[in-house]
């Protein structure tokens, strides 16, 4: 049964650290939901795989089929949650990296400082290593994880926000697949390999993440100067038209000028019908 408790509770804490990339953005009001559901179904967990175990055994690969498939409930409840796939498979990946890392860390500590009798011990000591490197980079974790997520807008431009989001599953792809065996200690140099993983990806990630930054600000200055042109098109277009109506007033006035003339010759000559008579086909020119 212990086995099955550190298990849950490992996956339990990367649900937490997980949740500090999106803390951010999203609403706080979210965490109990997410909290309540991932620590109900943790508890379910811990039977589960304890019948797990005691139908298959402790060993590698049912350690490692529990490890690669446990994360799945727990990546769902938090998309249920909040949305955006690419952010969760780009804060998932990132989450595989650190924990692949923290695995092989823990496996290194207790190989060189131990002596067990069997395989079982091993994978014990191995989680229990796991959550105690847990707690010392906990506050590593918290500085990185908070500020890691880009912009929505960045995963909402096509293509490069795919590939930002698959980028370290990618990087890390090729040491899952090796992963994926019943071999419970694998060689120095694929641990050592596995060290190295995380300064190779970031060098990547920050390479592209700053060309997809440039990239936003270009695209955000081509819609700026869409705008300007929209808006100097509609400027001219009112200039044009305020010139128009002015050249028709000019006439208007024009024409009213003319017309009271003739009104003031046909008073000052006592013709008032006919005065008359120009007023109102002046009135019914006007409606």
């Amino acid at each position: 049964m212990t086995l099955p408790i550190l298990i849950s509770l490992g996956q339990l804490i990367d649900t937490y650290i997980r949740w500090l990339a999106f803390s951010k953005s999203e609403s706080p009001h979210l965490k109990p939901k997410i909290f309540t559901y991932s620590a109900l179904w943790s508890v379910a967990s811990i039977f589960l795989y304890k019948f797990f175990f005691d139908s298959f055994g402790i060993n590698a690969a049912t350690y490692k089929a529990v490890l690669m498939l446990g994360w799945l409930p727990y990546f769902l409840i938090s998309l249920k949650q909040i949305n955006g796939l690419l952010q969760h498979i780009f804060i998932l990946s990132m989450n595989v990296i650190c924990s692949l890392v923290q695995h092989t860390i823990s496996t290194i500590i207790i190989l060189k400082l131990w002596v067990y009798n069997n395989a079982t011990e091993i994978i014990l000591a191995e989680e229990i290593g796991y959550l105690l490197l847990f707690a010392i980079f906990l506050p590593i974790y918290g500085r990185y994880f908070i500020n890691l997520l880009p912009s929505r807008e960045f995963f909402a431009m096509r293509p490069i926000g795919i590939y930002i989001a698959i980028l370290p599953l990618v990087i890390s792809s090729a040491h899952i697949i090796r992963l994926a065996d019943s071999v419970l200690v694998h060689s120095d140099a694929e641990r050592l390999s596995r060290i190295y993983l995380p300064l190779v990806f970031f060098f990547f990630y920050r390479y592209i993440l700053n060309a997809a930054r440039n990239f936003y600000d270009l695209q955000k200055l081509e819609r700026n100067k869409q705008r300007l042109e929209d808006r100097l098109m509609v400027l001219k277009e009112y200039n044009a038209l305020t010139i128009e109506n002015q050249k028709k007033f000019s006439v208007i006035r024009h024409d009213l000028r003319h017309s009271y003339n003739l009104i003031y010759a046909m008073l000052d000559s006592g013709n008032i019908e006919a005065a008359r008579e120009h007023i109102r086909k002046q009135e019914e020119w006007l409606k």
